[in-house]
């Protein structure tokens, strides 16, 4: 996976999309694309995932240096 596949997975995850549609996009199979999700902390069902990271990147900025 290149670097820019993998910050084209977070901005559709970010838009709420699914693993199926992130991968089709990407060009990769939704399992390279659900086990990269589960270990960077995007997992979940495509809408549910964005509230999650969205929830996430809002408490690191509000901890910064945590």
């Amino acid at each position: 996976m290149t670097k820019e596949q993998a910050a084209q997975i977070k901005e559709l995850r970010l838009q709420g999309k699914g693993y199926k549609t992130v991968a089709s996009a990407v060009g990769l199979s939704r399992d390279i694309v659900r086990n990269y999700c589960k270990t960077n902390g995007m997992e979940g069902y495509g809408e549910a995932a964005k509230l999650n990271m969205q929830r996430e990147m809002a408490e690191d900025t509000a901890m910064p240096g945590a």
